[in-house]
């Protein structure tokens, strides 16, 4: 392990939780088919929109609130684990931004989080043979990509093609102006290539998979947009849970969520206007009056066609094979103590094309998506390595032994001047290979925009035409009928513009939540 002391011990929320049975969860909630005036409501997934959405509903006094989780533990995409000193966080990363994010509001005050700008900003250019881009050169060519992003808002929107169409068009058109000559273009095209890979990190996808004007339509939060949370992402989920005020791990939803279980069938066709979830791995079958669906959307791709009876309506299943959804890959690497010196953040790695050609041809293919190492903020003796494109699902299924081999080859190569000792301990993130993820997050493609759909077709609820509530309800109000939303979706991809985020996940779990509270007449 590492000889430097360690900074503190942390007990996680996102470590494994034991859950009572199944069947008798649904018979102690009263989720079987007994009657009841109250509403029952169902929220499949235990990740930042889901458990958003429950906490909001029960903090409105409804009762009958359950969440279903296929994992042994809540989060979803934010996975916050204990590794080395402290934690890495497997999954989400970071809050992005500061004005009108929730996660930022519902945390400021409370000293929970650090920046990360300064290691993502700072880094190290380095090429495959050793040699270090000079860091005026370096300043150059971020120049040159901040003028380009400055002029996207007003010609993106009318572009028709890819981003990396745009991101090309311009990078080398601006390279041949005069303030450049002295760049040389070899190096340039490097940077570039390298910044694409970084810019998928981003997006989840390539850049020429990814719509111009989709990617226009995400929006940013101004302030940093790097800013992390000390002790994990896990501390923002106390916060949504209300764990620290009520004195236990799951807050508001202790004995609200069952661990382990995947939906196997959601039936919304009934005459009685209620949704029927049966499940994979237990007997138990759930009678609700509302179903929201949290899954991602890597789920929704693979299982749509199975998971609803009947099947979903066409423009429903329309968005989702339209919108885009990838993954990004994180390899973490605990050294005995640190080779670098204080003031190194880590490194992006520039591919001469004769080294490019020479690992592509090689069994260690992958190690050209690796675009960058940089240092773990917390963490003395980690380098959390950065990995896109095609070869993720391979090196998620690959024995550690060879994913490190690979990537302590990739440090010495790079860094030649540097003793680099071999790896104490590893972590590798395996969101692609994971049937309860299928990725990492979505994006707007070419496909999005030919099939003409978008995340509010996602979210968009399935309804049904029923008798108007009387929970919640005057006595002089009720009778009649009404439209009533029994299968819902939230998550990050059904947000218009905060896709890919967990402050778009959040608020789409209270736009649920709301929803259903204005069903119910219930004040927000």
């Amino acid at each position: 392990m590492c000889i430097l002391p360690t900074q503190k011990s942390l007990t996680s929320l996102t470590d494994s939780f034991s859950s009572v049975g199944s069947e008798a969860f649904v018979h102690a909630t009263n989720f079987g088919k007994k009657p009841s005036l109250e509403p029952k409501f169902l929220i499949v997934g235990a990740g930042a929109a889901g458990i958003a959405c429950a906490a909001s509903l029960l903090l409105k006094g409804f009762k009958f609130v359950t969440i279903i989780e296929a994992e042994n533990r809540i989060g979803g995409r934010i996975y916050t684990k204990s590794f080395s000193h402290n934690i890495v966080e497997l999954g989400a990363q970071w809050c992005h931004g500061e004005k009108g994010n929730i996660v930022y509001q519902m945390a400021q005050g409370r000293n929970l989080m650090g920046s990360s700008s300064a290691i993502y900003t700072n880094f190290d250019c380095i090429r495959s043979d050793g040699e270090l881009v000079p860091n005026d050169v370096v300043k150059k060519l971020k120049t040159l990509l901040a003028q380009i992003f400055a002029k996207r808002n007003s010609e993106l929107p009318t572009f028709e093609g890819t981003l990396g169409e745009y991101l090309s068009k311009n990078f080398y058109k601006m390279l041949s102006d005069e303030e450049y000559k002295d760049v040389s273009y070899v190096v340039a095209k490097e940077f570039f290539e390298n910044f694409l890979k970084i810019e998928r990190s981003e997006t989840s996808a390539g850049v020429d998979e990814i719509s111009g004007r989709g990617f226009q339509s995400y929006a940013t939060c101004d302030g940093d947009y790097l800013l992390h949370f000390e002790e994990g992402f896990l501390q923002f989920l106390r916060i949504l849970l209300r764990a620290d005020e009520l004195h236990n791990d799951l807050g508001v939803l202790e004995d609200k969520i069952l661990f382990g279980i995947r939906v196997k069938e959601i039936i919304w066709d009934r005459k009685d206007y209620k949704v029927e979830v049966t499940c994979e791995n237990t007997s138990a079958a759930f009678l609700v009056d509302h179903v929201i669906v949290t899954v991602p959307l890597g789920v929704l791709k693979k299982k749509a066609q199975q998971l609803f009876s009947p099947e979903l309506p066409a423009a429903k299943l329309n968005a989702i094979d339209g919108l885009g959804f990838g993954s990004i890959m994180k390899l973490f690497f605990e050294f005995p103590k640190p080779f670098w010196n204080s003031h190194w953040s880590g490194f992006a790695l520039l591919w001469r094309d004769e080294d490019m050609a020479e690992v592509r041809g090689s069994t260690r293919a992958w190690l050209e998506d690796i675009y960058g190492f940089y240092r773990v903020p917390n963490q003395p003796c980690v380098l959390v390595g950065w990995l896109v494109g095609s070869h993720i699902s391979e090196v998620e299924q690959m024995a550690d032994i060879d994913v490190i081999g690979g990537c302590l080859y990739l440090l010495r190569r790079f860094l030649p001047q540097w003793n680099i000792p071999n790896t104490v301990e590893f972590i590798k993130s395996t969101w692609d290979t994971n049937p309860n993820f299928c990725g990492s997050f979505s994006f707007r493609s070419l496909k999005t925009e030919e099939l003409a759909t978008s995340a509010a077709e996602l979210a968009q609820p399935i309804t049904v035409l029923a008798d108007a509530p009387t929970y919640g309800m005057s006595s002089l109000v009720r009778g009649g009928l009404s439209v009533k939303p029994i299968v819902q979706f939230a998550g990050e991809a059904t947000h218009d513009y905060y896709f890919g985020t967990v402050h778009g996940a959040v608020e789409t779990g209270i736009r649920e939540a709301k929803r259903l509270q204005g069903y119910y007449s219930v004040d927000i």
